[in-house]
């Protein structure tokens, strides 16, 4: 009955949990929308409670039917009034429900931290008070000049906005889709050739993105007129594997048949992921090699809030056919990056918490117990002149005995099982010391609390009310 109305009570809170998750947009992970509980998850709920209800109640049941009366009566007699044989069992349960807390309390800490470390990492940019639009033009552009101009066109018109500082244009917003192509350093001997992330840009693109220049320059108007020699800027990993221990600016590089001079060195963006380092990068104008898809970036003063109906307002007015609901600030994708590890931290932090609350009420219940059997006891303990503070300290020394080995147990446990999920982290190791002492340390104030709650009511016992009652 106990088990079933625990299942029932928390299947609307699953059903809850689970489409407030779905229609989440905090969380960047494919077909998320579709989460849901079916049949088969509802049958698997009810087989796991009618389950647990049967193994739970079978066991003490067998246990009791197979105990003659005489053993009954001589385990329940003065002296052993709480039946020691038998407390091993109680203390068993304490046990593995605190190492297995333990665990999952290490995991979660193990993957917080991970978490920590991960949001700290600079992405290259700044993602602060930018907003991207993505620019789909509503007429077809005959060539790459018309391209241009239109683009250029609408460059301008946003960063005339009186609370517009700069914007830019690119085919490929940072932390998004990933692709390479093949380049060569000209004029090197036995230099291998490397894959790179390429980038079609404007010329104020890597100024509105505040990606650091390293060397050279930037783009500039004069790079985007007819005739001008074709240049690229690349990033610091680059520089150094195509030209190691020598200034890239002024090299000559060749993609895809094309000679490009590298013209600035910028500082590296992680273009696929913030827990992976970046590769090789190179940017180069769609005024000389094309324009493709495009991602308006717009960098304001202001608040980025205020920023969407102006800028809206402005580009519905230069091309009135483009649909413009599709924007985003660069704080989102940020958050995106790394909202499936966020929602690996939340889901393994609540299931944790909840173990550490089951495992407190265990430690609590067992004690407890211990404390109501053993009460004559402790009547004729204190009669005899046992102290307050003795009787305390009793109390909570028996209770901490099974959280001590289920703590040693769990910690083992989880230093073993985390090496299994080192991919998982960032930043920190498996075997983290701070996690794991934290979580030690955490575990035994939640012991302590549960063993005095019962030891403080135990040090309260009349001796002459003990006696009476035994």
């Amino acid at each position: 009955m106990l088990s079933c109305c625990g299942a029932a009570l928390g299947l609307p809170i699953a059903f809850g949990s689970a489409a407030a998750i779905a229609r989440s947009h905090a969380f960047n992970i494919a077909l998320l929308q579709t989460v849901g509980l079916d049949g088969t998850a509802l049958g698997f709920t009810l087989a796991i409670a009618i389950s647990s209800a049967l193994l739970l109640g079978i066991i003490p049941a067998l246990h009791l039917s197979s105990r003659s009366i005489h053993d009954s009566l001589k385990e329940s007699s003065r002296g052993s009034s709480h039946g020691r044989g038998r407390t091993w069992i109680r203390e068993a349960l304490v046990v593995t429900e605190v190492a297995m807390a333990c665990v999952l309390m290490v995991a979660a800490g193990l993957l917080l931290r991970s978490f920590v470390r991960l949001i700290e990492v600079n992405p290259g940019f700044r993602p602060e008070q930018a907003v991207a639009w993505s620019i789909q033009p509503s007429r077809s552009l005959a060539n790459q000049a018309a391209q241009s101009a239109y683009y250029q066109e609408l460059v301008r018109g946003v960063e005339a906005l009186p609370s517009v500082e700069s914007a830019g244009m690119s085919d490929s917003l940072p932390l998004g889709r990933n692709r390479s192509w093949g380049v060569v350093a000209k004029g090197e001997t036995y230099r291998p050739g490397e894959d790179a992330f390429p980038r079609i840009v404007d010329a104020g693109y890597i100024h509105t993105m505040r990606i650091p220049l390293r060397a050279g320059r930037e783009f500039d108007a004069h790079d985007s007129m007819d005739g001008a020699a074709k240049v690229a800027i690349i990033n610091e990993t680059m520089a150094r594997r195509l030209w190691p221990g020598a200034d890239a600016v002024g090299k000559i590089m060749d993609t895809s048949g094309v000679d490009l001079e590298v013209i600035g060195v910028v500082g590296d963006v992680r273009h696929a992921a913030l827990e992976e380092k970046s590769g090789e990068e190179m940017y180069f104008l769609g005024a000389q090699l094309g324009w493709g898809s495009e991602e308006l970036v717009v960098r304001t003063s202001g608040s980025p809030a205020s920023l969407v109906p102006v800028v809206r307002a402005t580009l519905r007015q230069m091309d009135p056919g483009m649909p413009l609901d599709r924007f985003r600030s660069l704080g989102e994708i940020v958050d995106q990056a790394v909202s499936p590890k966020r929602l690996i931290v939340m889901l393994l932090g609540l299931f944790s918490l909840l173990a550490l609350i089951l495992s407190a009420v265990g430690i609590y219940g067992v004690t407890s117990y211990a404390v109501s059997q053993r009460t004559p006891e402790l009547g004729i303990r204190l009669a005899l002149g046992a102290t307050t503070r003795g009787i305390l300290w009793l109390v909570i020394k028996e209770g901490m005995k099974p959280v001590a080995i289920g703590l040693l147990v769990g910690l083992a446990a989880a230093s073993a099982l985390t090496q299994v999920a080192r991919s998982l982290l960032f930043g920190i190791s498996a075997t983290d010391p701070l996690t794991f002492a934290a979580n030690a340390l955490l575990f035994v104030g939640v012991g302590l609390l549960a063993c005095w709650l019962p030891a403080r009511r135990a040090a309260k016992v009349d001796p002459i009310v003990a006696l009476r009652h035994e």
